[in-house]
Formats: C-alpha cells, sequence, structure tokens
C-alpha cells in the first residue's frame, strides 16, 4: 500500500472509530466521572484539608493540602488525580474496544474489511488515546475555572505560580493517558476484557511497591503522580526530563506493539 493509500485507510479508520466510541456506554459513563469528579475532587479536598473538620490520619493526609496557595493547590491535587484517573480510565476504554470484540467474535468481521486489520488498530488506539488526553483538558480547565472562582470569592488570586501547576497537570494527565496504550497489547494477548483490567489494577498495585522501595522517579507508571507532587516535594524533585520523556515513549511502544498484534491476527 502507498503512503496515500495508507493515509487514507486511516482517516476512514479514524472516522468509524470515533462514530462508534461516541456511541460507546463506557465512553458516555465515564467522560462526565472524569470531567466533572476532578475537580470537585482538587477544590473540595483543598476545603476539607483547610476546614479543621478533619483529625487524625486522615488530617495527615491531607496535610500537603491545608497550606500556601490555594489555586495552586487546587491545580496541584487535580494533577495528582488525573495522574491515577486518566490512566484508569485509558486502561478501562482499551479494554472495551480491543477486549471485548476479541472476547464475543465480532472481531471476526475485520476479516472482511478492505481497510488492514493494523489500520484498524491504530485508529482505535488513537481515539482512545484522543478521548482520554481531550478529558484531562476539560478537566483541568473546569478546575481552573472553579479555582477562579473560588479564590475570588475569598478575595484571593490565580497567579503564575497556579498557571504552573496547571500546566504540569495538564502534563501529568497526558502522560498518563499514553501509560494506558499498552493495554490494548494486553486486551489483545488475553481476548478478554476482564483479564485486561486485572492486569491494570496488577500494574497500579505493582507501581505502589516500586515507589516504596524508591524506584520511582524512573518507573513510567509512577512518574506522573511523583511529578505532580503526590510523594512530596523531594520526590517531585527527582523526576528529570529522562524520566518523563521515557514516560512518554511508552505510548508509542505500546501503539506499535498492538498494531503489530492486530496484522498477525487469524484465529478469530
Amino acid at each position: 500500500m502507498t503512503a496515500l493509500g495508507a493515509m487514507t485507510a486511516l482517516g476512514t479508520a479514524l472516522r468509524v472509530e470515533v462514530l462508534a466510541w461516541r456511541r460507546s456506554t463506557v465512553q458516555r459513563v465515564a467522560t462526565p466521572l472524569l470531567v466533572l469528579l476532578v475537580p470537585l475532587a482538587a477544590v473540595g479536598l483543598t476545603a476539607l484539608a483547610r476546614s479543621g473538620a478533619v483529625d487524625g490520619a486522615g488530617a495527615a493526609k491531607l496535610a500537603a493540602y491545608a497550606t500556601g496557595d490555594p489555586a495552586t493547590t487546587h491545580l496541584g491535587v487535580a494533577g495528582q488525580v488525573l495522574a491515577v484517573a486518566a490512566l484508569m480510565a485509558g486502561g478501562f476504554a482499551a479494554a472495551a474496544v480491543f477486549g471485548q470484540p476479541l472476547a464475543d467474535g465480532r472481531a471476526g468481521a475485520y476479516f472482511g474489511l478492505a481497510t488492514p486489520r493494523g489500520t484498524v488498530a491504530l485508529a482505535r488506539g488513537l481515539v482512545v488515546l484522543a478521548w482520554t488526553a481531550a478529558c484531562v483538558l476539560v478537566a483541568i480547565g473546569l478546575t481552573v475555572a472553579l479555582s477562579a472562582a473560588v479564590t475570588a470569592a475569598a478575595s484571593g488570586s490565580f497567579g503564575s505560580t497556579a498557571w504552573a501547576a496547571a500546566g504540569r497537570a495538564l502534563g501529568a494527565g497526558v502522560l498518563a493517558a499514553g501509560l494506558a496504550v499498552p493495554f490494548a497489547a494486553v486486551a489483545t494477548a488475553t481476548r478478554s476484557p476482564l483479564a485486561t483490567v486485572g492486569a491494570l489494577i496488577g500494574v497500579v498495585a505493582l507501581t505502589h511497591l516500586v515507589v516504596l522501595v524508591g524506584g520511582g522517579s524512573w518507573f513510567p507508571y509512577a512518574v506522573p503522580s511523583l511529578w505532580t507532587g503526590t510523594g512530596g516535594p523531594a520526590a517531585a524533585a527527582g523526576v528529570g526530563g529522562g524520566a518523563l520523556a521515557l514516560t512518554a515513549a511508552v505510548a508509542p511502544a505500546g501503539a506499535a506493539l498492538v498494531v503489530a498484534q492486530w496484522r498477525r491476527l487469524t484465529d478469530v
């Protein structure tokens, strides 16, 4: 296939996959949850930490949110939430769009399409990634708007540090969205959405263990959370450009793997 033919096929596949994803129940449920809960959690947890109504272990966990510029704290919390939420949302989406057709036998219909199966897989992965990144962007935008309203009501300000926190939150959310791409390959290999979700939960648990033993600053699945300050300022400062680049490389590597898998599909 020529380069022009490949681009035409990809464009056609993207249009079909966008339409299918727009009609997906998973998308309809996950989108409002992701874009609305993040700003509410960011502002709500900050307010709770500063209210003095929480004590004991809860107060200790929220202590980092109890001081400092409110707007900056709001965006910092949003980034920490998105570092996990975007990964989970993207992973669940990959389980649905890659694992379910293989589990119920619908993937066999792809053998009759003029568009190569690898192109279909690439388009499907790009749609899920773009959706997750768009949800991250909207969630950050709503957090900025809500934070600005809250700080204005309290005679505060929305300054440069808050905008810097917003940029970091956006970057962490997009990185986390990219980290979900390899779960499309897991779904293809297992042919099971439930197994894919299990693998996703396992990776999240493994990430906690890696952070506990001190290896989080170079472990891609820990980098977004640490970068946004989940492990404290020292851990955030320990995340360098090399770790961010390694984390960003996970998405194209995962996409290349799942495309290769779908090109070789036979027994569906």
